[in-house]
């Protein structure tokens, strides 16, 4: 083969502003852009029977601007010698694709930049926002006890129980959008250790008999067993605390919320059911996505930042388990998720 042009439409020539001498003998080479020539070179050399070969690349046009062009070759091979007796090669400009396909890259490095540097901003004014919070919760914690004496008038305790309650509230939302920029910025780190998680649910349940007794919501524990963990102990009691409180909150006066656990095919789960005001099937899609909350007045009124179900879903997966969700508006939810048995416990299921 002596690399010579047999023909060449006047396509061609209209498209690179070339003639054909300019490309002949491979001196298509000469106008390959610098950083596109290992992809040019593909097709100088001949393909098998049978075969095509495709390549992209931006070649100079006359103009001094760069196409890029899709370049496809097949050989012609003589069915009595089995040797090749020509190459067709057909160019197309895909500039305006390619233009688009980079405009598409660039918007999402964009908006990765753009996560990244929210999740730091998130990161950073939770940190700061934390120090003075604690303050004001602990002050207002010795105001509450009178550490040092009476504060006077009645109202002063009510102003100093309202403090404190909005302190714990605001810091737990500060928590919830900082787990959540750990975990967007990849720099959560898990350490799973031997855990009792009834001992757990122990606590949580604990934690959350006012807001409970409040609502006049029953809690109860329905275990069919209860298994022992190898799982990042605050990360659990976490997920515990948000789909309790959450159950509890959406859960209308005279209702419950029961959570059970079980272990099979050396798995712990848990599973939180409510009897509260459920979620239609278009949210439930949504829900599990950082600051997405059910579209309905019930919902809204409850207040939050929609990060409860995304925090526990997050946590859930990076301990390689999974987040189960069903509802139905009127009847209830139920939540399931799973994490790793510990080692012994493991061997007994």
């Amino acid at each position: 083969m002596k690399g010579d042009i047999l023909f060449a439409s006047d396509a061609l020539e209209r498209m690179l502003g070339r003639t054909v001498d300019e490309i002949a003998h491979g001196g298509f080479l000469n106008i390959v852009h610098p950083d596109d020539m290992e992809e040019a070179r593909q097709l100088t050399t001949v393909p098998s029977p049978g075969e095509s070969r495709t390549a992209t690349y931006r070649v100079l046009h006359k103009d001094g601007r760069y196409l890029w062009l899709e370049v496809l070759t097949r050989a012609i091979y003589d069915d009595a010698t089995g040797k090749v007796r020509n190459i067709v090669s057909v160019s197309r400009d895909i500039s305006a694709r390619k233009a688009h396909e980079l405009e598409i890259e660039a918007a999402q490095e964009r908006a990765e930049a753009a996560s990244k540097a929210k999740s730091a901003f998130l990161a950073n004014m939770s940190h700061e926002l934390r120090t003075p919070l604690n303050a004001i919760i602990g002050f207002s914690e010795l105001m509450r006890e009178q550490m040092f004496g009476p504060l006077g008038d009645e109202r002063y305790n009510e102003y100093a129980k309202l403090i404190h309650q909005s302190g714990k509230h605001l810091l737990d939302l500060i928590t919830d959008m900082l787990d959540m920029a750990k975990i967007e910025a990849g720099k959560l780190v898990l350490a799973p250790e031997r855990m009792d998680l009834g001992e757990t649910i122990d606590d949580c349940l604990r934690i959350l008999k006012d807001q409970a007794l409040n609502g006049r919501v029953t809690l109860l524990s329905e275990s069919k067993g209860k298994p022992v963990l190898q799982a990042d102990r605050r990360a659990v009691k976490q997920v515990l605390l948000n789909l309790l409180s959450n159950a509890v909150k959406f859960t209308p006066p005279g209702g419950k919320v029961v959570v059970s656990t079980w272990k099979a095919r050396g798995r712990g789960y848990i599973s939180v059911h409510d009897t509260g005001i459920g979620i239609s099937a278009d949210d439930l899609a949504r829900l599990g996505n950082p600051f997405e909350q059910a579209k309905t007045d019930a919902m809204h009124a409850k207040g939050g930042t929609g990060l409860g179900l995304a925090l526990v879903k997050a946590l859930t997966e990076k301990h390689g388990g999974k987040f189960v969700m069903a509802s139905q508006v009127g009847k209830g939810t139920t939540v399931v998720v799973d994490f790793p048995l510990a080692a012994r416990a493991r061997a007994q299921a």
